[in-house]
């Protein structure tokens, strides 16, 4: 199971990161970068997403192939449930990561609010979980 903490540690890390990173270059004193270096930043992020994709398939195939091994059913069911669940998020992944892609790299106003409302061939977000 430490796998998967690291896996989610590094994640978290990630995310943050990402956050300082676009909160600092939004600051009002700042003006924002020239179209040319926005475009570089955004080429290598989008190389930086490929590689952290391959990455994480990589471990969810391992965790694949571990579970295979596992001799006691429950553990090796819940294994299994372990690596399907992170081949979602992979794939989720590999799905938004072709959709900026396709888009150059930048969202728009249209794309952010198809990605929290999507339409008809969307998928809807998961349910709340908060007792209503």
């Amino acid at each position: 199971m430490q796998p998967v903490s690291l896996f989610l540690g590094v994640l978290f890390l990630s995310a943050g990161l990402a956050a300082q990173t676009s909160a600092q270059g939004t600051t009002q004193g700042t003006p924002p970068p020239p179209r040319h270096q926005h475009m570089m930043a955004m080429q290598q992020h989008m190389q930086e997403m490929k590689a952290q994709i391959a990455k994480m398939q990589a471990n969810v195939d391992q965790m694949k192939a571990n579970a295979g091994k596992i001799k006691d059913p429950a553990v090796r069911q819940q294994a299994d449930l372990d690596a399907q669940m992170w081949q979602m998020m992979v794939d989720h992944m590999q799905g938004m990561q072709q959709m900026m892609s396709e888009h150059g790299g930048t969202m728009g106003p249209g794309m952010r609010h198809q990605m929290h409302h999507p339409g008809p061939g969307g998928t809807a977000p998961p349910p709340s979980s908060e007792p209503q």
